[in-house]
């Protein structure tokens, strides 16, 4: 079952400068079930932010500790933009991207933030599959992990295939809410 992060991530999310993000237009970053482009899951901390940068550019937010996710399996997070990296214990366990636009982003089957759930099950067929919980998400089951997601807009009802890809996640990215 998929669950929202706790009010704490969407704050994260919230406080940060998208405009201080300096990805380039031109790249577009992969999301597999198991991380991003050579960015893996399980990756040092240095290492994942040493390439992200290297690719992105400078982060929108430092690397900040998250004592509140800790029993989350979450002890640290840093941003580009509409890209947040989710560490515990110096590694990579989570990635999440929206909602908006930059950096660039699709998965390896092409699918897009802002791509309805129509084009999602195009792109997956019965991979795909989709829950009420939380308002509406999407998980798609890969040979190397699990990509997922929230829908938009967010409705207790099934989702229909108009129904707008907000983000896409990969791994640990943050604390199950409290309620749906």
């Amino acid at each position: 079952m998929r669950t929202r992060p706790l009010i704490v991530v969407v704050a994260l999310l919230l406080a940060s400068n998208v405009a201080a993000s300096t990805a380039h237009a031109s790249t577009t970053l992969i999301v597999s079930g198991n991380g991003i482009n050579d960015v893996h899951l399980r990756a040092s901390e240095s290492a994942t932010v040493a390439t992200v940068t290297r690719v992105l550019g400078r982060p929108s937010t430092k690397l900040a500790a998250t004592p509140v996710l800790t029993l989350c399996g979450v002890s640290a997070t840093i941003r580009w933009s509409s890209m947040d990296l989710f560490f515990n214990h110096q590694r990579l366990v989570g990635i999440s991207f929206g909602p908006g636009h930059s950096p660039n982003v699709r998965t390896a089957a092409g699918l897009r933030l802002g791509n309805t759930l129509g084009r999602a099950r195009s792109l997956y067929g019965r991979k795909l599959t989709t829950s009420t919980s939380q308002g509406g998400a999407w998980f798609v089951a890969t040979p190397v992990g699990r990509i997922e997601g929230f829908l938009n807009p967010s409705t207790a009802r099934t989702p229909t295939s108009s129904a707008r890809i907000w983000t896409i996640d990969v791994g640990v990215v943050g604390c199950p809410a409290l309620s749906p």
